[in-house]
């Protein structure tokens, strides 16, 4: 029997989580009795034709042990891909949402999700192999020199997408063109938890290729895969070009960006009152040293001493 673990913050029960004495695999709700009051997992009485409980050849009624849900539900279980490698523990009302983000987990491939035409399957270990070998023009991306892109029109719709590598991370970045909002959008996500997303941000830099000092600079925090790329762009927390403005940063159909992908959270720029404050003061008198006893200090010329604002050039 799986042994459920006491939590730290939570109110984890220990105890043996029952089996199911059909399946004989964990308990999970609904659980039904019968009229003898023996308990089934769902799949399980579903499953039964004629509905006769296997126990005592009772029939099976639509009466719930609430009691053995709720025992179960307050007990700590491992993740089911614990045999692959996962280590995580958690409440057993909680393994369904990690399950969508654990990255043992069946995954697809990014680019079949988005165009449909790949159905690759399998773990994130082999994603990036997958990539090479599959889609090489998608992740073989120079961080120096950054994202080429060709064809690239304000009238036309259109997305791209790329696999990044960072370190032992996989990071999936998509820019779309979106001529109904007539906007343009960039936004990079992290393949994994969302915890691990958020302590990840990202800089995105695009510059024109009519004129190399026109610049524009994204800065956010990373999502995780469980949003789609396309939910991101309606939340409005990504990079935001609007089309006519975007426009500019295009020669020939090309433009280009660079990414770069950070450690930590973004900080908000603290306003420097420094310069205001020098502006707005008035110069003070300067500083003359004390005059040593037996000498008269005196100024050259009978005029006050010309003095200079902090930062101007003499």
């Amino acid at each position: 029997m799986a042994k459920a673990k006491v939590g730290k913050k939570t109110t984890g029960i220990a105890m043996e989580l029952p089996e199911c004495p059909v399946c004989f695999e964990t308990m999970s709700a609904p659980i039904f009795q019968c009229q003898s009051g023996h308990s089934l997992c769902n799949s399980c009485t579903s499953n039964l034709c004629p509905p006769i409980c296997p126990i005592c050849r009772q029939a099976m009624t639509q009466m719930r042990n609430l009691t053995l849900e709720d025992v179960i539900a307050k007990a700590n279980v491992p993740c089911p891909n614990k045999s692959l490698g996962c280590v995580y523990t958690m409440l057993t009302q909680e393994v369904d949402d990690h399950l969508k983000e654990c990255i043992f987990r069946v995954m697809t491939c990014p680019l079949g999700a988005v165009f449909g035409k790949c159905s690759w399957t399998g773990n994130l270990k082999e994603m990036m192999d997958h990539f090479k070998d599959r889609h090489p023009q998608h992740c073989n991306i120079n961080m120096e020199t950054g994202v080429e892109l060709n064809n690239v029109s304000i009238n036309e719709d259109e997305r791209f997408l790329y696999l990044a590598q960072q370190g032992n991370l996989l990071f999936i970045v998509t820019m779309k063109i979106d001529t109904l909002q007539k906007v343009a959008y960039w936004v990079v996500q992290h393949i994994g938890s969302k915890k691990s997303a958020q302590q990840h941000i990202y800089e995105v830099h695009i510059t024109s290729k009519q004129d190399p000092r026109r610049q524009v600079i994204f800065i956010d925090h990373c999502y995780n895969d469980i949003l789609s790329a396309d939910a991101v762009y309606r939340l409005g927390k990504c990079g935001i070009l609007p089309l006519d403005m975007f426009s500019h940063f295009i020669h020939n159909k090309k433009c280009s960006f660079k990414f770069v992908i950070k450690k930590g959270t973004p900080k908000p720029k603290k306003f420097d009152k420094s310069n205001t404050s020098n502006e707005n003061k008035q110069p003070n008198a300067p500083k003359h040293p004390k005059p040593k006893a037996g000498f008269t200090q005196r100024n050259k010329s009978p005029g006050p001493a010309k003095h200079h604002n902090v930062g101007s050039k003499k």
